[in-house]
């Protein structure tokens, strides 16, 4: 099989290093005829020192053993709205190897200013199945499994497991909470995003870290009603997506998470940022 690969395979000069690669019609091919899915295609190739052509400019950002880390990931997005369209597009398109994306509800005309997976066509169908229809346009090589449902207490740890990273993409808190516990009593990354009006943050949560959710909420559970009135513009949800995206990245490439146990605030009026370290709870 491998000799097969090899043959469909093709060497370009890429600022002068020489590198094979190959498009994804001749991998789906081999794929279909060795009988094996196409991440795991996707995977054979990036073993035999084989990049598919669409993540040749991830190159040199990232080593090639990164890229086959990012390749070989499982991630859980739980919502697929405003961060999540973007969270799930970006991260297919940098070639995760399996996407979890999770939303019970369905797109509604308010949605179209900043969810990038809505359109006038799909309003009033799931979010979940259409991001998993849309994703999968996107990158035919990696599996984008939807999950029609909203996430609860009795469903959030079957949904939470057997994934390498948990991204909330959700628009409330007490699901917000729900998702980071159960990350947490899994042992997964919970990397936390929200974005309301021009502003915006994000943060991660490492499992035996001695901060949580509560280190930026204290003992709040719903959105403040001002909050709510402040509504969504489309660039706030696109770059803390983005910023998310990248972190998730990151953390699969085995590189350090940039927000671990710190707040990074977003103020899109100003156009300033700010890497707040967050107060954790002693160890002791």
């Amino acid at each position: 099989m491998t000799a097969t690969l090899l043959e469909r395979a093709h060497c370009l000069d890429y600022f002068g290093s020489p590198q094979r690669v190959i498009e994804d019609e001749p991998l789906l091919s081999w794929a279909c005829q060795a009988n094996i899915s196409p991440p795991a295609a996707q995977m054979a190739a990036l073993r035999e020192g084989i990049i598919p052509l669409r993540y040749l400019k991830n190159l040199t950002a990232l080593k090639l053993s990164e890229q086959h880390s990012i390749c070989a990931g499982r991630v859980l997005v739980c919502g697929c709205g405003g961060l999540g369209g973007i969270i799930i597009q970006l991260l297919a398109r940098a070639g995760v190897g399996h996407l979890r994306v999770v939303d019970g509800d369905v797109f509604y005309a308010s949605n179209l200013n900043r969810q990038l997976l809505s359109n006038v066509s799909n309003l009033s169908h799931s979010k979940a199945l259409i991001a998993a229809r849309e994703t999968q346009k996107i990158n035919p090589l990696i599996r984008v499994e939807p999950v029609n449902l909203i996430m609860e207490q009795r469903n959030a740890a079957e949904l939470v497991r057997d994934n390498d990273l948990v991204l909330d993409a959700l628009d409330n808190l007490a699901g917000r909470f729900l998702l980071a516990e159960s990350a947490r009593e899994e042992g997964i990354p919970f990397i936390h995003a929200a974005v309301a009006g021009w502003w915006g943050q994000i943060s991660t949560f490492m499992p035996h870290s001695s901060c949580d959710l509560k280190s930026v909420y204290g003992g709040l559970r719903s959105r403040d009603p001002a909050e709510e009135a402040t509504g969504v513009l489309g660039p706030s949800a696109a770059i803390i997506g983005s910023l998310e995206a990248l972190e998730a990245m990151r953390l699969l490439a085995g590189k350090n998470p940039v927000y671990c146990d710190k707040l990074l605030y977003f103020d899109g009026e100003s156009g300033r940022t700010e890497l707040i370290p967050l107060a954790c709870e002693s160890t002791d």
